[in-house]
């Protein structure tokens, strides 16, 4: 199944903007608009495309998976759970779960009841920048749409890149692959 794509500058004005937030709230696409939101704590830091290329450089010699997602997402929270299970079962000095919601600015509450509600107990990440400038940022390929996915190997270049949901057995193989391959060299 391909993922749906609404990009904010192919629309214009007041309308385009209120046509976005419309179609976000009431589809199951999953592109969104800019927004900026404040820092309101260490469990949901607010980040840029920038501070997520810092975080997969401070995890060098680990595995990471990146993760940008929203709670209107169909496919985003499908595969969501899987994600967690994965961070649950490997070692943290093997492997770092990096997940960005893309939600919108106002929907942070339900971002914060999701996360909960998944039992994620460990650091995440709210996109504070505008979609153009984070997905230009993150990557040439990445198109806007949701889910998407990053693949960093132990020295911290990139194996994969994808867009759309997987299952707990794609995310597993994938990741265990690179830790294999990884201890197959004697470690990175």
């Amino acid at each position: 199944m391909r993922p749906a794509v609404s990009r904010l500058r192919s629309l214009g004005g007041v309308t385009g903007l209120a046509l976005v937030a419309l179609v976000a709230a009431a589809s199951a696409g999953c592109g969104r608009a800019p927004a900026r939101v404040q820092d309101a704590g260490a469990a949901l830091t607010v980040v840029g495309a920038e501070d997520v290329e810092r975080l997969v450089g401070e995890a060098r010699g680990r595995v990471v998976l990146v993760n940008v997602w929203a709670t209107w997402c169909d496919p985003c929270r499908e595969e969501f759970p899987a994600l967690v299970r994965l961070h649950r079962e490997l070692p943290a000095e093997d492997f770092r779960l990096v997940l960005v919601s893309a939600d919108f600015a106002s929907q942070r509450p339900q971002v914060e009841r999701f996360l909960a509600g998944q039992g994620v107990d460990f650091p995440t990440y709210f996109k504070g920048q505008g979609d153009d400038d984070f997905i230009a940022r993150m990557s040439p390929a990445w198109s806007g749409a949701l889910p998407a996915t990053w693949l960093y190997r132990r020295d911290g270049s990139v194996a994969e890149f994808w867009e759309g949901g997987a299952s707990y057995e794609t995310f597993s193989g994938k990741v265990r692959t690179l830790l294999d391959e990884a201890a197959g060299a004697g470690g990175a």
